[in-house]
This record gives structure tokens, C-alpha cells and sequence, in this order.
């Protein structure tokens, strides 16, 4: 009986670092999603909440790893984003009201819709 705690601390260290790893880890889609915020100047946090509310039917990481996977450069993978991004700030004006917040992110989003062709949602997650 001496053991159990350990072997039950051990378990709960392994635990959090798994769940760290695939939440931030080099497979989480994390790391291109900065990489795109970044590129376009949108801040981590607003680019996040976009996307989270923007996207339909998969996840923003597993969107995000995709769309890495597929060897796009980060000004094509805002482009395939740009449709997910704008009902983003979509949802969150209709739930919240217009934001400053959002200000900047919304004229990057406007750009990037401009340059995305129609017919693109289906990288965006959004499927018809």
C-alpha cells in the first residue's frame, strides 16, 4: 500500500503531459495556427476565437494540422481560413456586439476573402 500514492501521482503527471503534448505538442496544429496569426498580424487569442467559432464539422487544431500537412504556405492557408475566420467574427458580433477587439482582424479577414476563390469552403471545414 505504500506504493499506491506514488504510482497514482506518477499516473497524473503522465496524464497532464500527454494532455499538454496534444494540446500545444508539434502534432496539435498549434504551432502553424501561431505561424498564420503572426504572418497576418491578427493576435493569438482574437485568430483562435475566430477560428474556433468560425469552423464547422472538425475542429480548428485538426483543421489547422490539415491544412500544415498539406505543404500550403501561410498566405494560402489564411486564404483557405479566410471563410471559417469571417463567420467567426460573424457569431461573436451577433452574440457579443461589435468589439474593438476585432477591429484589425476584421480588415485581415476582409483581405483574405477577397483573394479566396469561391468554392473554397470545403477546406475551411464547412461542407455543403
Amino acid at each position: 500500500m505504500g506504493y499506491f500514492p506514488a504510482v497514482l501521482g506518477l499516473a497524473a503527471v503522465i496524464g497532464l503531459i500527454v494532455f499538454f503534448w496534444r494540446q500545444y505538442g508539434p502534432t496539435s496544429g498549434h504551432a502553424v495556427g501561431n505561424r498564420v496569426a503572426a504572418h497576418f498580424g491578427i493576435s493569438r487569442s482574437v485568430f483562435y476565437a475566430l477560428l474556433e467559432n468560425g469552423v464547422r464539422d472538425v475542429s480548428s487544431r485538426d483543421l489547422l494540422l490539415s491544412l500544415e500537412r498539406s505543404g500550403l504556405s501561410l498566405e494560402e492557408i489564411g486564404v483557405r481560413l479566410a471563410p471559417s475566420l469571417s463567420r467567426g467574427i460573424e457569431r461573436l458580433e451577433k452574440r457579443f456586439g461589435p468589439q474593438d477587439i476585432y477591429a484589425d482582424a476584421k480588415v485581415v479577414v476582409a483581405r483574405l476573402l477577397a483573394a479566396a476563390e469561391p468554392g473554397d469552403d470545403a477546406a475551411s471545414g464547412e461542407q455543403r
